[in-house]
């Protein structure tokens, strides 16, 4: 039975997209006013903080033709978490490259963690709600997709300092891959088509999140976590290049 359109859709949208920046917003003053850190650094929060949120906004308000739902409101959710670790990254990273400190603090890594945790763990909820309450939509399926890829990128960023930069560069890998991807798509258009079922390249992207995780928490030993980065890496550049393999032979049956 195909999905009617709230009249309230729009304005509920419009109501969490509002809330989400006055989180940001909250957040970015916080850091300012809390944090010892250089001016500038409150200023790059904010700008990536929006960076994450801005798009999601846009996408859920200026929806067409499909309702904004339950499952919507999770993800807008999840979204400002993502968010709100995107702000943390300046933090952590601008006073340690100034200051060639090696590694960010410990309490920051904490902190990444703690937001980026639920934010982790909620993936899934929004589409069980969705299935639940028969409002799951093609636009939200991609909304969920994108919250999922900017919070891989961001702890990745995070990890790679953690572990230490510039050696660590690799691991920017994990959360760029998608996006460079894209890129290919532009290159090459044949990619642009739905790939088969695959439990591999689901039970792959499922464990991405939880590794960084775990690589990013202090607690873990610093050679654990390269090692289990880097076996994540290698594990996702193999389902990449098999999502890729089938494109190419696909194209060419076609052409």
């Amino acid at each position: 039975m195909p999905l009617a359109r709230s009249a309230r859709s729009r304005p509920s949208a419009r109501r969490d997209g509002l809330m989400a920046f006055l989180v940001l917003t909250a957040v970015v003053a916080a850091i300012a006013l809390v944090a010892d850190v250089a001016p500038s650094v409150p200023a790059v929060s904010g700008l990536l903080g929006l960076a994450v949120l801005g798009p999601v906004v846009r996408s859920t308000t200026g929806r067409r033709g499909e309702p904004y739902g339950p499952a919507d409101r999770i993800t807008v959710g999840r979204s400002v978490l993502v968010a709100v670790c995107a702000a943390l990254l300046p933090v952590g990273l601008l006073p340690m490259l100034e200051q060639d400190a090696g590694r960010p603090a410990d309490a920051w890594c904490w902190a990444v963690v703690a937001v980026a945790l639920p934010a982790w763990l909620l993936d899934g909820v929004d589409g069980w709600v969705a299935r639940r309450t028969g409002t799951a939509t093609r636009a939200g399926a991609r909304f969920d997709q994108e919250v999922d890829a900017a919070l891989l990128l961001v702890l990745s960023l995070a990890v790679a300092a953690r572990l230490g930069l510039p050696g660590a560069w690799w691991v920017v890998l994990i959360g760029a891959l998608r996006y460079l991807f894209l890129l290919g798509l532009r290159v090459r258009p044949a990619w642009n088509r739905e790939l088969p079922f695959s439990s591999y390249r689901r039970v792959v992207a499922a464990v991405q999140g939880g590794v960084l995780l775990g690589a990013l928490a202090p607690l873990i030993p610093w050679w654990l976590a390269v090692a289990a980065t880097a076996a994540a890496l290698g594990l996702l550049l193999v389902s990449f290049g098999r999502d890729v393999l089938w494109l190419e032979r696909s194209a060419r049956g076609r052409s």
